[in-house]
This record gives structure tokens, sequence and C-alpha cells, in this order.
């Protein structure tokens, strides 16, 4: 049944690392897991609106699945190509359905392996901007936004010089 509101773009959350959330299964970052059910959602959401208003998708550069993070051993754990190809299979799925071509992306993975708090996931998973740009260069046919910890005018202007 089509839903009828003034709504200028509907945002899936895929980026929700909270145990009250993504702790549920497929809410939230958990989602990430699921590209599929992912790129389905988005059609869902697309033909309740009808086509009215675009469809976006907040998310993580991934999320800890497969390993127990642990800030000391995270980059020995999982190496950056492989949690690149992550990114990319998430993002090349949602998009095959041709519905989502708007990307919010957090620069950092969501850690759902552990009791942490969303405050936690906001500042010990480091930074990777640079797999954001990556991300943004070889798929120049999506919008793709960074976000998390950018806090600053200068810093907002530095990551602009980086991938304008």
């Amino acid at each position: 049944l089509p839903i009828h509101c003034d709504y200028t773009t509907v945002n899936l959350n895929c980026g929700c690392p909270s145990p009250k959330v993504a702790g549920k299964g497929c809410f939230g970052a958990a989602l990430m897991e699921e590209p599929h059910l992912v790129r389905d959602i988005a059609a869902a959401l697309h033909e309740g609106m009808e086509g009215t208003a675009p469809v976006t998708v907040k998310c993580r550069i991934g999320t800890d699945e497969g390993y127990s993070f642990r800030r000391e051993t995270y980059s020995s754990l999982v190496g950056e190509e492989e949690e690149y190809r992550r990114l990319t299979r998430f993002v090349e799925m949602v998009a095959s359905g041709g519905i989502v071509t708007d990307f919010q992306i957090h620069a950092r993975i969501a850690v759902l392996g552990k009791n942490f708090s969303p405050a936690d996931n906001r500042k010990v998973p480091p930074l990777r901007y640079h797999q954001v740009r990556r991300l943004a260069r070889e798929f120049p046919e999506l919008n793709v936004s960074l976000n998390g910890g950018v806090e600053t005018l200068v810093g907002v202007k530095r990551e602009l010089d980086e991938c304008p």
C-alpha cells in the first residue's frame, strides 16, 4: 500500500551499531551482513513511496563479523583489502537493484561482537577515510558521502580537497 507523505528522501540506516538495534538481528549495522536484504528493503521502500523520493543508505565500512575486534590487533586480523572488498560487495549488491545510488558511509567498522556502546563505536575503531575516498573514485556513478569523525571546518575542507 503506497504511503503518501512529503518526504524528500528515505534513508535506510545500516550503520547503527547499538546492541539494542543491531543486536536484535537484521537491523542497523547487522544489515551490512545481508546486502541482498538491504537491496530488497530499498526496493520495497521505493515502491511504497511510489518512486516519489530517493532511497539512500547510511552504512559503515564494515562490521567485525567473523573475528573478535581488538584495537591492538585490528589491522592484522582483517587486512584493509579484505575489508574494502566486503564494503564493495555490499555497495555493489545494494546498488544492483537500481534504486540506491546514494551512500553515506561512516568511515569505521561497527563492532557488533562485543558490548560496545554507540559512543565506543564512534571512537574506538579507527577511521579509514581512504576507503571511502577509494569507493567514491571507483564508483563514479554513485554519490558517496563521507560520514564520521570530521569535527571542524578545517577537517571538512581537508576531506573535500582529498576527494572533490
